[in-house]
């Protein structure tokens, strides 16, 4: 018995331990139509309150308006990839996925090894276009 809770607190620490990076990720939007973001290992992962081909084409505007080159943009019914080149040339690549009606996952890296300001800052655009006033 004692072995049995000796494995379990040890298995919950490792557990505790790997998870402690990501602990606390997960931010309100701040912004009406952003359901909440994270950035985890070079990528940040946002949750758009709009129907996904909605927030498709916010995002091909938003890179287009911030003067990125689009290399590749493909999509299905409820997956896309946008593949651009900001003007410095490092590479941009923007993720989509339905999540439900109306909400969207999109995860934006940028560079190689990302680059969180500019992440955000696409994020803002997308958002900007999606809830044009």
């Amino acid at each position: 018995m004692v072995k049995a809770k000796v494995v379990a607190i040890i298995a919950g620490c490792i557990l505790a331990a790997g998870c402690a990076a990501p602990v606390g990720f997960f931010l309100a939007g701040g912004a009406a139509g952003v359901a909440g973001y994270k950035y985890y290992q070079g990528g940040l992962t946002v949750v758009y309150r709009a129907p996904f081909m909605e927030t498709w084409d916010a995002a091909l505007a938003a890179t287009r308006k911030l003067g990125m080159l689009v290399e590749r943009s493909d999509h299905d019914l409820t997956t896309g990839k946008i593949v651009v080149k900001r003007a410095d040339g490092s590479p941009v690549s923007i993720s989509l996925e339905y999540k439900t009606a109306k909400e969207t996952q999109v995860v934006i890296r940028v560079g190689h090894l990302g680059d969180k300001e500019a992440s955000i800052a696409i994020k803002d655009k997308i958002r900007d276009e999606l809830f044009k006033e």
